[in-house]
């Protein structure tokens, strides 16, 4: 019988039924579960199972018409290469989620909605292995597309998906963490009370969902809420909200990344400037022997690299709902 393929088991080869993270090029990555018999089929050609099976992870394996790397999955390669059927939150939004949920070994964390599963990942190796994530989704329909996806070759997990399970977590060895629920948290609330160390929002009416969010959270240890909202209206009914169900310390923060690229430019002296202007000189002439020499100083500096980069995402709304003493 296939061993349970996991994102928790640091086996140092690669064997049947894992999931693994092929490494074409930077902006392609492809996710596949290792099984004998089939082949993948890439910008490289093609690259069968059975050369995966036993090697090392990391390791670069020759296709058919190139190389590519055989990644461990993690949560932040899983973000870059899942199969989206939603918008997701990417790892910048994601690291800053855990932080201001205080996310750690043990914690119990509920999170609205589940949606192709890139938040849902990395809050379940945060907690892991003895919390647990109680992640909720209002849509069947897309729990169950994400459950047929994952479906391994020997059927140990069933086709369909009841109103409460672990849906597409079990073929990455995140069940025992993790429990999915169809619920509209809006109306019927979490499917936890009073035990909560943190809870998440991604809905489009938080203000709704933020008194069943102050329910779920422990009335002994306190807890954490952060809400994710892409419009400014959004954020201040919200935070009222927060503040008519008991939360303090209400902040928003936006997240804006920017990668930058170190280069090397000319320095121009006052007097370079008073005689030539913004115009920079010739920085490499021939000296008497013909030799190629620098003619200008050169120092290294940032730039924004590359220009177009994506900017907002959206607004992180986070507040404390303190512990009752009794």
């Amino acid at each position: 019988m296939t061993v349970e393929p996991s994102f928790m088991l640091y086996e140092e080869r690669i064997r049947e039924g894992d999931t693994v993270i092929v490494y074409v090029t930077y902006g392609q990555m492809v996710p596949t579960v290792v099984k004998r018999g089939q082949t993948l089929m890439m910008k490289y050609g093609a690259l069968r199972h059975e050369f995966i099976i036993g090697k090392k992870w990391g390791q670069r394996l020759s296709a058919t018409a190139g190389y590519v790397y055989i990644l461990r999955p993690t949560s932040d390669l899983w973000t870059r290469s899942l199969p989206r059927r939603t918008q997701i939150l990417y790892t910048a939004d994601c690291a800053q989620i855990l932080s201001l949920l205080d996310a750690k070994p043990g914690s119990v964390i509920c999170e609205s909605g589940t949606g192709s599963g890139s938040l849902s990942h990395a809050i379940a190796l945060t907690v892991a292995p003895s919390g647990h994530l109680y992640t909720h989704d209002i849509d069947e329909t897309r729990t169950s597309k994400v459950q047929e996806e994952f479906q391994t070759k020997n059927h140990l997990y069933k086709k369909y998906i009841s109103k409460l399970q672990t849906s597409f977590f079990q073929t990455h060895g995140l069940s025992s963490v993790t429990t999915a629920v169809v619920r509209n948290v809006c109306t019927s609330g979490f499917h936890v009370e009073n035990s909560a160390d943190g809870v998440f929002l991604d809905v489009p009416a938080p203000w709704e969902a933020i008194p069943f969010a102050a329910k779920s959270i422990s009335r002994v240890r306190g807890g954490r809420l952060v809400s994710f909202s892409p419009c400014l209206e959004q954020v201040q009914r919200a935070c009222l909200a927060m503040a008519s169900a008991g939360f303090v310390s209400i902040e928003t923060i936006e997240l804006v990344p920017e990668q930058k690229k170190i280069v090397t430019q000319h320095r121009q002296s006052l007097e370079e400037f008073e005689e030539i202007g913004d115009a920079y000189p010739k920085e490499r002439k021939r000296n008497a022997d013909g030799e190629l020499v620098e003619n200008t100083e050169r120092v290294s500096t940032a730039i924004v690299y590359p220009y177009s980069q994506p900017t907002h995402t959206g607004y992180l709304t986070h507040a404390t709902l303190l512990p009752v003493l009794e």
